[in-house]
């Protein structure tokens, strides 16, 4: 008959196989907001329940210190789980997402970023938001597609009470006169919250609105100095990670250098100049994946003819950027920050790009918060611009949670090879 004693005794052999849960569902994405019902996530969620039931039974059968060998407690375990996450997921979809996962706002002030929040809310997989009005005082339009334009304070005001607006979003506070800041300051009685339009852009679009930040919103957000501590730390990571990974993949670098070579002209390697920490120059080393013949290094497009057979499966499975542990061990990159560019580009960027030069205030990386977003952006002003977003909003959150995060989803876009 279990008794407590056993179960506490036996519980900590099972931390590794609740570790390997953990892992594999974050991986998967489990733990984010979007949608996570329907038979695609459940066939998922299925294929991580027997991965994980595989390495609980290597982990015990093979871990000798081990005494216990659950077979039949390990298979009730695994069934357990997955009928709770499968249960738990549909609720959050189903009852919670539908109900409670949407808050009412109101916009003071339209510009470019309002309006971009405005077309990008309903392609959202987490967080939604019902946008109630806009208020433009100099404003001659009634709607602006399904939503009422107010331009009178009274009527704003009205709209609030009657709406139950749970947020109000400032797009420019410093144009609201003192007459309507006075009468806004009076429905805080109605509990309601306002922010500023970039902080509201970043928490759902999880990126920095360029159009509506100045140099104030640096001073005002970025404080590296506090970051002092983890940085420090994560370079000691960078170089311990980068030192072992080396060693375990070293023995493999000959036959990729050979492949590489045998099917066309040229060095194994592809270095190339680029800009790193606070404007340094540095030579990035990867393996080449490009032929060498009428190639004048211009940036890489999608489906680039230049890509050889095997250069393509490096890219896609990032073996290409093996070599740039090296850089990683002279302390020129991190594993996770913008990615370094070459310096002619910076130039030439930085004259079209708001703030463009920023994105040097740390190390760059091997794979960053742009890299996983999920889109491909290739060296056009406009996607530089949308790169440039995820870049400052992962230096002003750099944390070691969301390099966790930035790591794991790495996994992911390698393993769907995406992003290439």
């Amino acid at each position: 008959m279990p008794v407590f004693e056993n179960f506490f005794k036996n519980f900590l052999y099972f931390i590794p196989v609740i570790a390997a849960w953990i892992i594999c569902l974050y991986t998967a994405g489990f733990y984010s907001l979007g949608p996570h019902s329907g038979f695609k996530k459940l066939s998922h969620l299925a294929i991580i329940a027997a991965i994980c039931a595989l390495l609980g039974f290597a982990f015990f059968y093979l871990n000798f210190r081990a005494r216990v060998a659950p077979k039949s407690v390990l298979a009730i375990y695994t069934v357990i789980v997955f009928v709770l996450i499968a249960a738990w997921r549909w609720i959050v979809d189903k009852i919670v997402t539908k109900y409670f996962s949407k808050i009412s706002i109101g916009f003071i002030g339209i510009d470019n970023t309002v309006v971009e929040l405005l077309n990008e809310r309903r392609n959202l997989s987490y967080m939604s938001f019902r946008v109630m009005f806009l208020f433009d005082e100099h404003g001659d339009e009634k709607k602006y597609g399904d939503i009422p334009v107010i331009t009178d304070m009274p009527v704003l005001v009205d709209k609030i009470k009657k709406s139950r607006v749970q947020t109000i979003v400032f797009s420019d506070d410093t144009k609201i006169p003192e007459t309507g800041q006075k009468i806004l300051f009076e429905l805080l009685r109605y509990n309601i919250h306002c922010m500023s339009l970039p902080d509201f852009y970043e928490i759902f679009l999880r990126r920095v609105p360029l159009d509506a930040i100045n140099e104030l919103w640096f001073l005002k957000n970025f404080d590296l100095r506090s970051k002092d501590l983890y940085r420090w730390f994560k370079s000691v990571i960078d170089c311990s990670m980068a030192v072992a990974l080396f060693v375990i993949t070293a023995p493999f670098w000959p036959l990729i250098m050979l492949i590489i070579k045998l099917e066309s002209r040229g060095s194994a390697f592809f270095t190339q100049e680029r800009i790193g920490y606070l404007g340094e120059t540095f030579t990035l080393i990867k393996f080449r994946t490009m032929r060498t013949e009428n190639n004048a290094f211009e940036p890489t497009g999608r489906n680039d003819p230049r890509v050889t057979p095997f250069g393509l499966f490096l890219r896609r499975t990032r073996i290409d950027e093996i070599p740039q542990l090296i850089n990683v061990m002279k302390g020129e990159m991190s594993f996770i920050g913008p990615r370094p560019e070459r310096p002619e580009l910076i130039r030439s960027l930085e004259q079209e790009v708001p703030f463009f030069r920023q994105r040097l205030l740390v190390k760059p990386g091997l794979s960053g918060w742009d890299q996983v977003s999920g889109e491909y952006h290739s060296p056009s002003r406009e996607d530089t611009y949308k790169k440039l977003q995820y870049d400052l909003y992962y230096i002003k959150n750099m944390s070691f949670f969301l390099d966790v995060s930035i790591f794991f989803k790495t996994l992911v876009t390698i393993v769907k090879r995406a992003g290439v």
